[in-house]
């Protein structure tokens, strides 16, 4: 049983492979097949810009009022809720302490926090403009 990717080895009367892209098995050899559908010689360029080139030569353009650009673009605000942060180790926050309203993230951070001093849950709550006084 034959596989579909081999193919009979054509002969001619000399006992030799008429193609050249067949190998002495009959397997194809599909790099050396001509492709058609590509040009020889062809390459893609690999200019790349960076982000100054960009805003420059938008700039320089003359751009419709309607046409979006870096500088005129107008979004409506995320309705999607703000992630809130552990005040201590800054990652995502699923917890906030009552009596101090310091955000946390484990058990481990809120047993250290109900060790801090007054002075200190002060100065977390006022990294995050959250400074109030607590009793």
């Amino acid at each position: 049983m034959a596989s579909s990717i081999t193919a009979s080895p054509s002969s001619s009367s000399s006992g030799t492979v008429d193609q050249p892209n067949q190998g002495a098995l009959g397997v194809i050899n599909m790099a050396h097949t001509h492709k058609p559908f590509k040009r020889q010689g062809w390459s893609a360029s690999k200019k790349t810009k960076n982000l100054k080139q960009i805003i420059t030569a938008e700039k320089a353009k003359e751009w419709k009022t309607s046409t979006p650009t870096y500088w005129n673009i107008e979004a409506l605000p995320s309705m999607t809720p703000q992630k809130k942060y552990c005040d201590i180790t800054g990652l995502e926050a699923k917890y906030t302490d009552p009596k101090t309203r310091l955000r946390y993230h484990s058990t481990e951070i809120y047993q250290l926090i109900k060790t801090q001093p007054i002075g200190v849950v002060q100065q977390y709550l006022g990294l995050r403009n959250a400074a109030v006084v607590l009793k």
